[in-house]
């Protein structure tokens, strides 16, 4: 079914958007940390795929050493990220390759890619496939510094530079790199400027070959933003998301917020990502939804027609942390980019047990008067990220739906906007639940409805379906005249509909 988004609509009585949250694997964690170089957090911030040339699954993610202790005021796992790779015969079961590419102490062979020596730390690994390049199919952005926590205090052997060429001016820089199998990679150009585009950001090829990012911005302070004291961002700037394009993967226009609070969110809410999956009609995506009052991150749905403009059905999370102490009780650190398989929409994530920046700590300065007169110390700078591989699923065909806001027998109403529907087929992917029915019927450009195809002559529909034909004692085929569709139901769920000129039944 195509993308169902509010521009369907012209009128919604009493209707809700619902949406479904994704499915934990049963599996999870897939990977947990094991090695001493990722023994900190596999910490995600890469790409997860099917490959469509030999098809196993692949990853190319963020590894760190473990960090048993604060050294001061700082963590040092920002200093220490690895680019490592992960292969899978089924999505599920994750084993690391051992690789001849960097070694560690004890370890002639790791799965490492990218060490310190050729360019320091390594994360966000944008890793595209294109099967027409027979001679380096796989291309990769991925952002690199030989810089240690926005410093350029070099460890011993680090350079300055990235391979052959120069170190960012910043924190970090974006590099270009192609690979005949993935594995071996070669540096092709960089640091790549993306103005206003920082650490966290994903890039994308779209069909025409040119290329898209989004990232995390920092916009100025909107008045009235809430200041939360141990948020790590100094200056309480918002996160928001931006956009920017390419039409070659060099050169890159200015950037765009495309992503920030609207008037449903709290004033703490803030955002870091982006990850669209392109579908019938537009782009599905997860958003990565930041809590700077509690330091923690959901994933949240967004959708858009264009990739520029875009909508969340509902502020509630899509995936919702666990608790505390568990994979992804802190932070959900999704993935390039979700995947469809088997009727499923996958989004591997990298899920941390603790969050992102408080310390409830009192040896911490300055320190915080709470209700209560307890006192909270906090520390500037990210906490280490102990986290593992996993996953969570949804229906492909089943994100989010329109439903009741009221519920019970109380019908809710949708009616389309104008559309040429004279000789088409009405199909719809909808659920009912108990007492549940769902109705419609066609309107004429007036708004009235048709003879034969009024709610009365509609075959009611009950259970569960995904893609079924609309019937009324007129027919199947939409006459003529007809230009809007005006369903009714209660205790149901509409996922989705379409027209079509060719007939087929459920």
């Amino acid at each position: 079914m195509p993308l169902l988004m509010p521009d369907e609509f012209e009128l919604l009585k009493l209707a809700a958007w619902r949406i479904e949250e994704g499915v934990s694997d049963s599996q999870n964690p897939l990977l947990e940390p094991e090695m001493p170089w990722d023994a900190g957090g596999i910490m995600g911030h890469g790409t997860v795929l099917r490959d469509p040339i030999d098809g196993l699954w692949k990853a190319w993610q963020v590894s760190t050493p473990e960090e048993v202790e604060l050294d001061g005021l700082k963590s040092l796992h920002e200093a220490r990220r690895r680019l490592t790779y992960l292969e899978s015969r089924d999505g599920v079961k994750w084993y690391r390759p051992m690789l001849s590419f960097v070694s560690w102490p004890g370890y002639p062979k790791t799965n490492i890619l990218l060490d310190f020596d050729s360019g320091g730390t390594a994360q966000y690994a944008s890793v595209l496939i294109d099967v027409s390049n027979g001679v380096q199919p796989y291309e990769m952005f991925v952002f690199r510094s030989p810089s240690r926590n926005g410093t350029l205090t070099l460890e011993a052997g680090v350079s300055d530079g990235v391979g052959s060429l120069p170190g960012p001016s910043g924190k970090y820089g974006l590099y270009r790199y192609r690979s005949q199998d993935g594995k071996d990679w070669k540096l092709k150009e960089g640091p790549l400027e993306i103005r206003g585009g920082t650490d966290v950001c994903y890039v994308y090829r779209k069909p025409d070959g040119s290329y898209v990012a989004y990232f995390k911005m920092y916009p100025p302070k909107e008045p009235g933003d809430r200041i939360i004291p141990y948020d790590v961002n100094a200056k309480q700037l918002q996160r928001r998301v931006g956009r920017a394009t390419s039409p070659d993967g060099t050169h890159w226009s200015d950037s765009t917020v495309v992503l920030g609070r609207d008037f449903r969110d709290p004033d703490f809410a803030q955002f870091l990502e982006i990850c669209p999956l392109p579908v019938k009609g537009g782009y599905v995506a997860l958003v990565n939804y930041y809590n700077a009052a509690l330091q923690t991150m959901c994933l949240q749905f967004a959708a858009s027609r264009d990739g520029l403009i875009w909508w969340r059905p509902d502020i509630r999370p899509a995936l919702p942390n666990p608790p505390i102490g568990e994979y992804g009780g802190g932070l959900i650190w999704q993935m390039h980019q979700p995947i469809i398989d088997g009727g499923r929409m996958y989004a591997y994530y990298s899920g941390s047990e603790g969050i992102h920046s408080a310390i409830v700590d009192s040896r911490f300065q300055p320190q915080i008067e709470i209700p209560g007169g307890s006192v909270l110390g906090f520390r500037k700078g990210t906490l280490p990220y102990y986290s593992a591989l996993c996953r969570a699923s949804w229906d492909e065909g089943r994100l989010w739906a329109l439903a009741s806001v009221v519920g019970g027998a109380m019908p809710v109403e949708a009616v389309t906007t104008p559309r040429a529907l004279g000789g088409c087929g009405i199909y719809v992917n909808v659920r009912t639940k108990g007492q549940g029915s769902f109705r419609a019927e066609l309107l004429d450009a007036s708004g009235a409805a048709l003879d034969g195809y009024s709610l009365s002559d509609c075959l009611p529909l009950t259970g569960d379906h995904r893609r079924t034909l609309l019937t009324w004692s007129g027919g199947s085929r939409a006459p003529i005249n007809a230009t809007r569709i005006h369903f009714v139901f209660n205790r149901a769920y509409l996922y989705g509909f379409e027209s079509s000129k060719e007939i087929m039944r459920e």
